[in-house]
């Protein structure tokens, strides 16, 4: 649970690095300060990269952190499809589930019970399970 809130509060931080730096890029237009023509389109380009994190990274684990703190998670049980690199994201059934990637080491073909929160797919829980259910 604390990996979830260090995560979140690392995604709210690029965020807001990221809004900041558009602001001032911005600022520098309306002073016109800006002496090279890329960067006067700057401002646009990097809003898009903000929005991408907002909506991709931000918003579902802030969105999450209510189903963290009650405990209420979703599960499914399934084979490992893959596993992603830096050992942080697992595929199974075709879903994407993202887990702390100091709690274990999971390994393609392994059966797990996830427990999960349902708009980031933040694997709180990762129990390896002998039967694979439907």
């Amino acid at each position: 649970m604390v990996y979830f809130f260090i995560n979140l509060c690392l995604h709210l931080l690029v965020s807001v690095v990221l809004l900041l730096i558009i602001l001032r890029f911005v600022a520098n237009n309306q002073k016109q300060k800006t002496k090279k023509g890329i960067f006067f389109l700057l401002p646009a380009v990097l809003t898009v990269i903000f929005l991408f994190q907002v909506l991709s990274f931000t918003t579902p684990r802030i969105m999450d952190s209510v189903y963290v703190v009650k405990q209420s998670y979703q599960t499914v049980t399934g084979r490992v499809d893959e596993v992603k690199y830096m050992n942080h994201a697992l595929k199974i059934k075709g879903e994407t589930y993202y887990y702390n990637p100091f709690m274990l080491n999971p390994k393609v073909g392994d059966i797990y019970d996830v427990s999960y929160t349902p708009h980031a797919h933040y694997a709180l829980t990762l129990v390896p399970s002998t039967v694979e259910k439907g």
